[in-house]
């Protein structure tokens, strides 16, 4: 046996042409179940006033459909490169707003492929780990200062000298978060802290 031939064999042993049904449910079910505890732990540390839905769902669809890829890529090597090529042009251009919610949707996409490959012991260990960093980071970011948000519309940039001369009045620690001037009018958002005692205590 030639080495093409030995090298040939040892890719194809890698694809599995039997997709059983048990391997279909097996590997969908523990998606569902790492996706739900994404959500889970996602909900518990999210940070903001309301839930987002929509990416909610999409955290729930993103797992499933990363196991029903890669179910699909290792049954099939000619069906691994076209997915491979067909996905490689896929470009996803929605903005997310926290930086927190670009790690779960890595995560939702992880134990997609790790429960679509067979691996339920990794996807079950590596969701109960990730799940536990979460938690602990959210406690120790609790502890951290919160500050209140001023935010302030007005017509002429006096206005914001005039609010900024308040805040030194009353004794509040300050910082200019941003400034937004379209012309017609300004928004300017604050970020204040109130002093009591010789410390400045934040929401």
């Amino acid at each position: 046996m030639s080495f093409a031939d030995m090298f040939k064999n040892s890719i194809l042993e890698g694809f599995n042409t039997d997709v059983t049904m048990g391997k279909v449910a097996a590997g969908l079910l523990a998606a569902l179940l790492s996706a739900l505890f994404i959500l889970f732990i996602y909900r518990m540390t999210m940070r903001g006033i309301a839930a987002n839905r929509g990416y909610e769902i999409t955290l729930l669809l993103v797992t499933a459909i990363s196991a029903m890829i890669v179910l699909t890529i290792t049954s099939n090597l000619a069906l691994s490169l076209g997915m491979v090529g067909a996905l490689s042009i896929v470009r996803f251009r929605t903005a997310i707003k926290d930086a927190s919610d670009t790690a779960f949707m890595f995560w939702a996409v992880a134990a997609g492929i790790t429960a679509g490959a067979g691996f339920y012991l990794l996807t079950a260990i590596g969701c109960l780990f990730i799940g536990v960093l979460c938690l602990i980071s959210n406690i120790i970011c609790n502890f951290a200062d919160k500050p209140y948000l001023l935010v302030v519309k007005a017509d002429a940039a006096e206005v914001t000298k005039q609010v900024e001369k308040a805040l030194v009045q009353c004794k509040m620690a300050y910082r200019l978060s941003s400034l937004v001037d379209n012309g017609t009018g300004m928004e300017v958002i604050y970020e204040l802290g109130f002093k009591e005692s010789g410390k400045y205590l934040r929401a």
